[in-house]
């Protein structure tokens, strides 16, 4: 069996840098070092720490997002970003949806319903405009996740 899917560098993504990002979080900690240091110019205490805070809680959210949004996985066809995400089902499921795998029937796994937290796994990449779609499936053995089936990729 492969490394999963959440180790592999599939050749269809990459990361890029987000100018976007980047300049919307350099803008935003300006305004709140701006609102911070105008503050002081302000006599009413109450307005003057509305401002402060105000200023403090722009320029954490401004690091956040430069931090969590400065770069991005993108389909590289498409130039689509890239979405994670993961499935579980039941464990009876488990060979129907493994057999739709191995077919490529990605479609008939809509079918099966979902549970919170199954002994089934499906780890599925896709892209947002929805033309691409790689997936693994994983199976709860004691202490972890092992992967089931290769990692699969599609194209629409």
């Amino acid at each position: 069996m492969t490394n999963s899917i959440q180790h592999t560098q599939l050749e269809l993504i990459e990361k890029k840098f987000n100018l976007k990002s980047l300049l919307l979080s350099l803008a935003l900690i300006g305004l709140g070092v701006l609102l911070f240091v105008y503050s002081g110019k302000i006599e009413s205490d109450m307005l003057s720490s509305t401002l402060i805070f105000i200023g403090i809680s722009i320029v954490a959210f401004a690091t956040f997002l430069m931090i969590a949004k400065l770069n991005s996985e993108v389909y590289v066809k498409t130039n689509s970003p890239i979405i994670k995400r993961q499935l579980y089902f039941d464990t009876a499921d488990f060979y129907d949806i493994k057999n739709a795998i191995d077919k490529g029937d990605y479609k008939s796994i809509e079918k099966f319903k979902r549970v919170d937290e199954g002994n089934v796994q499906l780890y599925v990449v896709h892209s947002k405009d929805k033309k691409f779609a790689a997936m693994q499936l994983f199976k709860y053995e004691p202490f972890d996740f092992v992967p089931q089936t290769e990692v699969k990729t599609a194209e629409f």
